[in-house]
């Protein structure tokens, strides 16, 4: 009677609603120019991937319709404040593009209102694994969110769509007031429950429509059910137009757990109030960080369909954490590369993600939920977590005792937790756990049979958890490979007997060392040194990362390669020859991985390329990736505009160069002087840009905005003799001559096509100068010609194929100003995606990366190696696409 009683007083709190129409647009088409905003997947994402895989199409549409605004009274009801208020918003559905694969489960989400943050991570596989639909609507943003608003820096979401393409979303239109988010969540429910016609979903058999969120998003289905309107929205049979819920990281004992039916109304303590009993299921699933909150009594769990109820509480995860790693949350990177002030980038750590796996356990609970609706069959029940005190009893590796009893926490190899700031760049990543070591000897103690022991009781945990349905099939399968990753890096191979360190001359006469920890987990990374006059020892790793490395258990390996300045010639044999060497003394790697950086990211680059390589896998920082060729083309125009256009009598080689060192002092005086006039900063910005100098080098200095043209020009003027000067001299003496070129190019059209002639055009005008005069100029000034024979050596020596036989990732500044950002833009163009990747880092400044970043890439490269797909980036880097180069040369192809 416990269960009807309740029912009965729910359906007393209004009378049902008839859902009023909603009025839906033709799907809004995506072109160059018009992008949709904060989309469920990122074109050229892994999530982009996964869809296009499964067949499944994302769509937005447009949608009006007018609901009332409400507000509660004194005694809790509902008051309509002012009805029939016209909305204008958008939905966005991933579906099948074949609708004969859908399974009649529509999955119903809403954006956050801070930001526009997106949810599709937490349950993406289960929906195109399964046929299901899954659609995202905006319905309204919240007071602190737009209070915090400005024209200039929109936080609330539905100040967004009109600030990133104001005619794209010209009608998007919600009222202020969040009153009426409950009519938008109720008349979209409703149109997606029993689809009418016009509507994308028209003739398509809708069975049940789950709500799922979390966060904010996940407390407004709290409020949703306890302000009655789960109640009020129903079909015409009477049933309920939502089917069941997963309320996901929302605790009721903390104001953040209760969305207010408005704003405006007094603020209630509702930290005591249970969960309203419903006619469909519930199930909440937190994390550690809202578990330890809920201090008052729960609702109690109950096994019928209608009404029934489960809380389930996850440790190894924080608010923030998903237990994927990896997952692009578009939003943040479209406004990271709009430029907006809100969008900061997180930071980049050595310690990875966690990987308890939140969003395995809640696409379960879904698909629990579906059978408890379908059968009447309820979904297991977990342990509360325990707490003792003001923290969570914990085990021996420090991981919470009790709650849902994943693999990861059962099987351990690590503690979840904060990380310290001197893992993550001096930064601590908010609401985010991470994987922390342990003490070997807890490891040896827990697992004596070693990797074999350790794997064959995870395998076991995890088809325990598929019986009592707490995880899904394939997600076990890859909860499987992953610790098989792990298990790799927990029980290493060691050392044995072999010397900590060991070092020789090879058959070239260059020199190489090595040093491997005694828990080598056997990799072994082979770092190539950048550009260097002189010849010193072999450089094993960068100073910053070498400890980090050490005690990671990875081998370190480097020759000296028996040459200083341009020794690509005698660099890839070197290291070749060294990894050989290496092998002989320590036996053959597991896995070999080169890295380098700047020259040495060339260096790394002819490694990958070799057609019987000697690595696995190759990870090139800041490199010359475009080669010698075609860098030092682009740097030739640019010196060519700059003496032609403002430093005529400054003295000036362009090449034949005797001493670098000299007319680099040269070219730097003139720069200076031309930074002092508008006339001179112009025609500085044009050399800048023709040479393939951004906006944004120096590594002490912000980011300028995109109007602040002056400051850009400051920026190009800091890098611009580094970048386009040095080092020539050496080059050309081991070529044999001149191996750059400028004949035959046009000016005006490389203006054109660097994407950044409006940059210069101000300046232009702000000098009061004839832009098309200087171009003319230029293109009517004598040209510089190769030597055939020194262009083959550089060609040789080292301009790329862009056919790399092993993968190879490539990471790169934005503001790198002495190895342009536009050459790893060219490599990516020409080369085959599956077998090269891009990463990119919110800074200035050439090389120079934290150990964290340096890290971060080695774990990128490991998941390319052991799935043999690239994962999306690391955590902290982010989206970023350079002004493309101006004279691409691709070996065996083109040079432009």
């Amino acid at each position: 009677m416990h269960l009807l009683h309740a029912l009965l007083a729910t359906a007393l709190i209004a009378a049902p609603a008839a859902a009023q129409p909603l009025h839906w647009s033709a799907p809004v088409p995506q072109t160059a120019t018009s992008q949709i905003f904060a989309p469920l997947v990122l074109k050229g994402t892994k999530e982009a991937e996964a869809l296009a895989r499964a067949g499944y199409v994302q769509e937005e549409y447009f949608i009006n319709g007018k609901g009332a605004i409400y507000s509660e009274k004194e005694d809790g009801s509902l008051a309509v404040r002012q009805g029939d208020v016209p909305y204008a918003t958008r939905i966005i559905l991933i579906r099948p593009r074949d609708p004969r694969r859908f399974n009649g489960i529509v999955h119903l989400a809403f954006q956050h209102p801070n930001l526009a943050g997106t949810q599709w991570g937490r349950i993406d596989s289960l929906v195109l694994r399964s046929g299901a639909v899954y659609a995202l609507a905006i319905n309204g943003s919240d007071a602190p969110s737009r209070k915090a608003s400005t024209p200039a820096i929109p936080i609330a979401t539905t100040d967004l769509p009109q600030w990133f393409d104001a005619r794209r979303y010209a009608g998007f239109n919600i009222p202020k007031d969040d009153g009426i988010r409950w009519d938008i969540i109720g008349q979209v429910a409703s149109a997606l429950r029993d689809p009418p016609k016009g509507s994308p979903l028209a003739g398509w058999k809708v069975r049940r429509v789950y709500g799922s969120g979390w966060s904010f998003l996940g407390s407004q289905w709290r409020s949703w059910i306890n302000f009655g309107f789960h109640d009020r929205y129903r079909r015409a049979d009477g049933s309920p137009v939502i089917d069941g819920y997963l309320i996901g990281i929302s605790a009721g004992a903390v104001d953040a757990g209760h969305v207010p039916l408005n704003s405006t109304d007094p603020v209630k303590d509702r930290h005591q109030q249970k969960l309203r009993m419903i006619d469909a299921p519930v199930i909440e699933l937190t994390s550690e960080m809202e578990a330890i909150t809920n201090i008052y009594p729960l609702r109690e769990q109950t096994d019928a369909a209608k009404g029934g109820y489960r809380i389930y509480e996850l440790g190894g995860v924080s608010h923030g954490d998903s237990g994927v790693t990896g997952q692009v949350r578009p939003s943040t990177w479209q406004l990271l590369e709009r430029r907006h002030a809100g969008g900061e980038p997180v930071p980049v750590c050595s310690v990875e993600d966690s990987d308890s796996p939140m969003r395995d356990v809640a696409q379960a609970a879904l698909v629990n939920i579906d059978r408890w609706v379908s059968t009447g069959m309820p979904a297991p029940r977990a342990d509360r977590m325990q707490v003792a005190g003001k923290d969570y009893a914990r085990d021996a590796f420090g991981n919470p005792i009790g709650g849902v009893r994943v693999a990861q926490l059962d099987v351990p190899l690590v503690r979840y937790g904060e990380p310290p700031a001197s893992s993550c760049g001096s930064k601590i990543p908010r609401r985010n756990l991470k994987r922390l070591p342990v003490d070997p000897m807890l490891i040896a103690q827990t697992y004596p049979g070693g990797r074999a022991e350790y794997l064959a009781r995870l395998d076991a945990r995890v088809d325990a958890l598929v019986a009592g349905r707490w995880l899904l099939a394939p997600d076990a399968a890859a909860q499987k490979r992953e610790a098989r990753r792990f298990a790799d890096q927990a029980f290493g191979q060691g050392r044995g007997v072999h010397p900590e360190t060991a070092e020789g001359t090879l058959q070239s006469g260059a020199k190489w060392a090595a040093q491997v920890p005694a828990n080598w987990n056997g990799t072994l990374l082979v770092w190539g040194r950048g550009y260097s006059a002189k010849l010193g020892a072999p450089e094993l790793a960068p100073a910053n990362a070498k400890a980090l490395l050490l005690d990671k258990g990875y081998a370190l390996l480097a020759s000296d390669y028996g040459a200083a300045g341009w020794s690509l010639a005698e660099a890839a044999p070197a290291q070749t020859q060294a990894i050989a060497a290496f092998a002989q003394t320590y036996g053959k790697p597991k896995r070999t991985i080169a890295w380098g950086n700047s020259m040495g990211g060339l260096v790394t680059t002819a490694l990958a390329e070799q057609v019987k390589p000697s690595v696995d896998g190759a990870i090139a920082f800041c490199p010359s990736i475009s080669g010698a060729v075609g860098m030092m083309n682009m740097a030739l125009d640019g010196a060519y505009a700059f003496r032609t256009l403002a430093a005529g009598d400054a003295g000036l080689r362009l090449t034949g160069i005797a001493d670098d060192m000299a007319n680099g002092k040269k070219a730097e005086g003139a720069v200076q002087a031309a930074l002092t006039t508008p006339q001179g900063r112009a025609r500085l910005a044009l050399a800048g840009v023709l040479g393939g100098i951004p906006g944004w080098t120096r590594r002490d200095h912000p980011r300028p905005a995109d109007g602040d043209v002056e400051a850009q020009v400051d920026e190009i003027g800091a890098a611009f003799t580094m970048g386009i000067f040095l080092p020539r001299a050496d080059q050309e003496k081991r070529s044999g001559g001149v191996f750059s070129w400028n004949t035959g190019v046009d000016y005006a059209a490389q203006l054109a096509q660097s994407g950044r002639r409006a940059f210069v055009e101000a300046l232009y005008a702000k000098a009061g100068l004839d832009l098309k005069a200087d171009l003319a100029r230029l293109n009517a000034g004598v040209r510089v010609s190769a030597k055939p024979t020194a262009v083959q050596y550089m060609m040789a020596h080292y301009t790329p194929t862009a056919k790399p036989s092993v993968p190879l990732l490539s990471v790169q500044a934005m503001g790198d100003g002495a190895t342009s950002p536009s050459l790893q833009r060219a490599y990516g163009e020409a080369a085959n995606p599956g077998m090269f990747s891009a990463m990119w880092l919110a800074q200035a400044g050439h090389c120079g990366f934290s150990g964290e970043v340096l890290v971060a890439s080695l774990r990128q490269m490991e998941k390319r190696l052991d799935t043999g797909v690239w994962d999306n980036p690391a955590t902290g880097f982010v989206a970023h696409t350079p002004a493309p180069m101006l004279r691409p040369c691709i070996r065996g192809r083109s040079c432009r």
